[in-house]
């Protein structure tokens, strides 16, 4: 049995790896916990991973401080002052985060600032998609587009899309690297369009196969993730910064005001060479800032995301939501099939070790993101460890902890039912009770009891004419019935002894009225043998004798081998009881300190008394014919000559 249960919980556990395995691969195809678990997986490893920034992008702010020198909205005149502000200063391309979809109330503002553009050489400008877009083939096509008005975009290097799309959760996690308007144009992302210029790349030689868009550079080919909404993950290398910014600080971004740029107040190095992006940035009143995985409780201004986005091109180094499903099933199996064997050889400590190795993977994992996004300069895509499809193998160790320990709770039920069996439930109680306080040891103590004993009469004549098995099946019939008897009377079967039976009451658990409980059990179980013999069974009748005194009660035998019984006088006297000229056929025998306690209900035949060995004085003897509203079933007529001395028999 014991190699059948462990040989069960064996399969068990690989049922529930393959389960977890199963159950593992449907929620990574439908994708279950990328917006919500994974994505704060995802945060995470954003917000820990270590990055020092290079001197790549500025951002100029259209601040607090440019809205009170021009005025908010600004005038297209503002532009132009800050391209002929930037044109000396030579940044490598200038992207504005801001929508000239509207032409201004002075024509002449709109041509000095296209005069402006084309001087410039490098300025890209916002276009935007509008409407409900449509799922496309790795991108996304808008019904609605709003282009910069024509002069501008006709003097502009190129216009890009600003589009930004939150998770569910509001936070803002990847750009689209190109999208459709309603004809089909494509247009790529403004962090895209800046960073191709500014690492000499190639768009129109841009290509996509499968979930990789790749785009040819001087500088070397950028090979980025793009997804089915022709989106990319962020690496978001920087958290928010403030207008202005300490630029000497590499765990921001340099973020200077749009003011200062146009009163020349910005240093050359802040400018040349870099990546300018310009927008709305710290400009109170205007809503373009948006949570985003390393922001915690702030949030990022929309021309900050694209500078982060550009970042993640100019370093190639692009962050992927979860790795692949072969991976991640690979960890999870690991991980799972590890804590299931912890739990099923600890149980409890097992459930907690596998927590602790869960949390060294969790720590592991992290670890080994941040080491693969250190350094200037990225190797592609990198997956963030998909710990929230991974962490699901805790829900099995739950399952198996649980089924282990109902499965114990069954098994030691089931063993005190087994033990109950060869000890009643009192003496099965006192020996878990004392196991459990480490208390099980030989030894005893003084009780005052009453002992039963009874004896089969003519048993040897009886068994002559029987096969061991009839034998056997007829005693274990009496004795499963004489049991059932004494069970509802409160008794203890203390052992069984042959052909005889010894019955206790008081011992191992105190007992009111022990006395007259043993005789009206003795009583009832006097009728029930009759009565099963008057129904054709074998010719069985039992002799019952009991005493009442001290005893001392406990553990006796051996370290390795005890059992519950009783000594002393008392045992010895009830034995003596069942001698056959005292405790007759379907009789029950008392000694005087039996009698004395059963009250005045009683009809008892005086038997006279017996000379006990260990004894001087001689033990009074009285048959029972009734207690109370039970009678003997058939009383046998008082002796003729009073007993003198009863043979030894029964009890050692």
């Amino acid at each position: 049995m014991f190699a059948k249960r462990h040989t069960r919980q064996r399969l068990v556990v690989a049922g529930l790896t393959l389960v977890a395995l199963a159950v593992g691969a449907l929620l990574l195809r439908a994708e279950i916990f990328d917006t919500s678990l994974q994505a704060v997986v995802y945060d995470k490893a954003i917000a820990i991973a270590n990055t020092t920034l290079r001197d790549q992008v500025t951002i100029v702010a259209l601040d607090d401080a440019t809205a009170d020198q021009y005025r908010y909205p600004l005038p297209h005149q503002a532009y132009t002052d800050l391209l002929r502000a930037l044109k000396p200063l030579n940044p490598s391309v200038i992207a504005f985060d801001i929508g000239f979809y509207d032409a201004a109330q002075n024509p002449e503002e709109d041509r000095s600032l296209a005069a402006a553009m084309r001087d410039a050489g490098n300025v890209v400008l916002a276009m935007q998609g509008s409407g409900e877009a449509t799922l496309g083939d790795h991108t996304e096509r808008y019904p609605i587009v709003f282009l910069p008005i024509p002069v501008l975009r006709d003097a502009a290097a190129a216009v890009a899309a600003v589009n930004i799309h939150p998770d569910p959760d509001g936070r803002v996690r990847y750009s689209q690297l190109l999208i459709e308007g309603p004809d089909g144009t494509t247009y790529y992302s403004l962090p895209l369009v800046a960073a191709a210029r500014k690492v000499r790349a190639d768009l129109s030689s841009a290509q996509r196969t499968d979930d990789v868009f790749v785009v040819p550079s001087e500088l070397g080919d950028r090979v980025m993730p793009i997804d089915r909404r022709g989106g990319m993950s962020i690496y978001y290398a920087a958290p928010p910064a403030r207008a202005p910014s300490d630029c000497a600080d590499r765990a921001y971004f340099c973020v200077v005001s749009m003011k200062d740029v146009i009163n020349g107040k910005v240093p050359r190095d802040r400018i040349a060479g870099r990546a300018v992006f310009i927008g709305a940035h710290s400009l109170s009143g205007v809503p373009d800032s948006y949570p985003v995985p390393n922001s915690g409780a702030a949030k990022m201004f929309g021309v900050e995301i694209w500078a982060n986005a550009a970042q993640s091109i100019f370093t190639n180094r692009y962050p992927v939501l979860k790795q692949g499903d072969a991976a991640t099933l690979a960890q999870l199996l690991a991980v799972s099939l590890a804590g299931l064997l912890l739990i099923l050889r600890w149980r409890l400590f097992g459930f907690l070790g596998a927590l602790g190795l869960l949390g060294a993977y969790v720590t592991g994992a992290y670890i080994l993101f941040s080491i693969q996004t250190e350094g200037l300069v990225g190797a592609g895509p990198v997956e963030v460890p998909s710990i929230a499809y991974v962490a699901t193998a805790a829900f099995w160790w739950i399952i198996l902890l649980g089924y282990l320990l109902a499965e114990e709770q069954i098994t030691v039920a089931r063993t005190r039912n087994t033990f109950g069996r060869f000890v009643t439930p009192s003496v099965a109680r006192t020996i878990m009770e004392r196991e459990e306080a480490g208390k099980l040891e030989l030894g005893g103590e003084e009780k005052r009891v009453t002992v039963l004993f009874g004896d089969i009469r003519g048993f040897t004549t009886i068994s002559e004419g029987m096969t061991p098995d009839v034998l056997l099946g007829h005693l274990n019939r009496y004795f499963d019935g004489m049991v059932d008897i004494v069970n509802r009377y409160e008794g203890t079967v203390n052992k069984y002894n042959g052909d005889n039976i010894m019955v206790l009451w008081g011992a191992p658990l105190e007992e009111k009225d022990q006395a007259r409980k043993a005789v009206e059990c003795a009583l009832e179980m006097q009728r029930w043998i009759v009565s099963e013999r008057e129904k054709g069974g074998p010719d069985v009748s039992f002799g019952f004798g009991i005493n009442t005194g001290p005893v001392v009660a406990g553990f006796l035998g051996a370290k390795g081998r005890m059992e519950y019984t009783v000594i002393g006088d008392t045992a010895n006297v009830a034995s003596r009881l069942t001698s056959a000229d005292i405790a007759r056929r379907d009789q029950v025998a008392v000694s005087g300190e039996t009698l004395g306690e059963l009250g005045n209900d009683v009809e008892a035949v005086d038997l006279g008394a017996v000379l006990v060995k260990g004894r001087i004085e001689p033990v009074a003897c009285w048959q029972i014919n009734r207690l109370g509203a039970l009678a003997a079933p058939k009383p046998a007529p008082a002796p003729e000559v009073p007993i003198g001395r009863a043979a030894i028999v029964g009890y050692h």
